[in-house]
């Protein structure tokens, strides 16, 4: 359980090295590409140590038991959380590195990121945060904790740095848009049709849903639905 909770801690501390000091000084110093590139070997291993940390952390009862209806909840949440994932990492993404460029298109606030202006992070938060529901052990809570911790606190704090280096684009752009999923249809601010997103990005994330859903119980033992 140290090693986990050392792992959780670095891959937390990693994350927060693009928001601070440290990312100015080493764009200085090595440029952008080298500095994305030793960037992505670090948050990648880290990421290994923890995902292999998790698997060696020793089994535990839980600290509080679910039903039959959260399980059937959590399925249905997935089946959002893949389509969010899928059609963010196939679309243009304003936040991400480089993203600018899609700012200065014809309403970038169309599509998925409608729904929210961080799909990815989303998906993956959601897909966190339904997994620490049905893993409620100290290890788990740890695992899938740092990774809802990660993906939301992260997409604030990125959104932050945004808001500085892009400035009225990136105002506009979330003027349009919503951090929360959902709230900017709510509140009239952004129109979500179907007809905005690529068809092939919905099928591949409801495909992505329905392969995990069929297959969860052979590639990880635990038998997502009730029946």
């Amino acid at each position: 359980m140290l090693n986990l909770m050392a792992a959780a801690v670095v891959f937390l501390a990693v994350h927060v090295v693009p928001s601070s000091p440290v990312r100015a000084w080493a764009l200085e110093r090595i440029g952008a590409r080298a500095y994305m590139a030793a960037f992505g070997v670090v948050s990648l291993s880290v990421f290994v140590w923890l995902v292999m940390a998790f698997g060696a952390a020793p089994a535990s009862e839980p600290l509080y038991v679910t039903g039959g209806l959260v399980r059937l909840l959590s399925a249905a949440a997935m089946l959002v959380a893949f389509v969010l994932l899928v059609a963010g990492v196939a679309s243009p993404n304003p936040s991400m590195p480089g993203g600018e460029r899609t700012l200065r298109g014809s309403e970038p606030w169309r599509g998925i990121f409608a729904i929210t202006r961080h799909p990815v992070m989303w998906g993956i938060g959601l897909w966190a945060v339904v997994h620490l529901l049905n893993r409620p052990d100290p290890a788990g809570l740890i695992f899938f904790g740092a990774l809802a911790l990660l993906s939301i606190g992260g997409a604030k704090i990125q959104e932050m740095r945004k808001r500085v280096e892009i400035g009225k684009a990136w105002e506009a752009f979330a003027a349009h848009t919503s951090f929360i999923p959902f709230a900017a249809i709510i509140d009239g601010r952004a129109r979500f049709s179907l007809s905005d997103v690529s068809p092939w990005k919905l099928a591949g994330g409801v495909a992505l849903w329905a392969i995990m859903l069929s297959q969860h119980n052979a590639i990880f033992g635990v038998t997502p639905l009730p029946f």
